[in-house]
């Protein structure tokens, strides 16, 4: 598998602390540059214009939320020092809308979420916090189940979905597995490698 770089939107940075002003969160990295500045509904979802610098100060990710669901374009920049723009999504009509072709043959090889890792765990949170109850959440506390999956080639959407393991409850298990095989199409793979790619997401209560 290619696999010399990804994405701003598949790596993560260190945070040391969060400010939060009723709505509105700023986070910072170790060296006191900010990371994350965004703001909370009333629901404690990520509501209105969303930013991601990198710890070297330049612009990262920019993009805009609505009750917890990404809208609009959201910009991806390079993590090094040139801060070039290398990616647009438009999360509305769900299309790639640019990728910087110096850059695309660095990207993995196979089917990407669409917004990268982030987003996408993003998207396990919520529907957690949408398809449980806040008993069943009670419940589940503490509990990690990890669900894998294949991405059609086709469709680019979850199939096979399973959460094999044992201890999951059987009444937890389909709710899982239907969060997994709703999620938004994936971006193609950027080669021809014909290889069977199975995925898996983890989901924490």
């Amino acid at each position: 598998m290619k696999k010399l770089l990804l994405f701003p939107a598949l790596l993560f940075s260190f945070i040391c602390f969060a400010q939060k002003d009723s709505s509105h969160v700023v986070t910072y990295h170790k060296n006191g540059k900010v990371n994350e500045d965004y703001h909370l509904n009333a629901s404690g979802d990520k509501d209105g214009p969303y930013l991601k610098m990198g710890r070297n100060g330049k612009k990262y990710v920019s993009g805009q939320y609505k009750d917890g669901i990404p809208i609009g374009v959201w910009e991806y920049f390079a993590s090094d020092t040139t801060g070039d723009l290398v990616q647009k999504l438009d999360f509305d009509s769900h299309k790639e809308i640019f990728v910087d072709p110096v850059r695309q043959n660095m990207l993995i090889c196979g089917p990407r979420y669409f917004g990268g890792n982030m987003l996408k765990q993003e998207y396990i949170q919520h529907r957690i916090k949408t398809d449980f109850t806040a008993e069943e959440r009670e419940k589940l506390k503490g509990e990690k189940y990890t669900v894998s999956f294949t991405i059609d080639s086709v469709s680019l959407k979850p199939v096979l979905v399973n959460c094999n393991e044992t201890d999951v409850p059987p009444d937890v298990k389909p709710k899982l597995e239907k969060i997994v095989s709703e999620m938004p199409a994936w971006l193609p793979p950027v080669c021809k490698d014909e290889k069977v790619w199975r995925f898996s997401v983890t989901f924490a209560f």
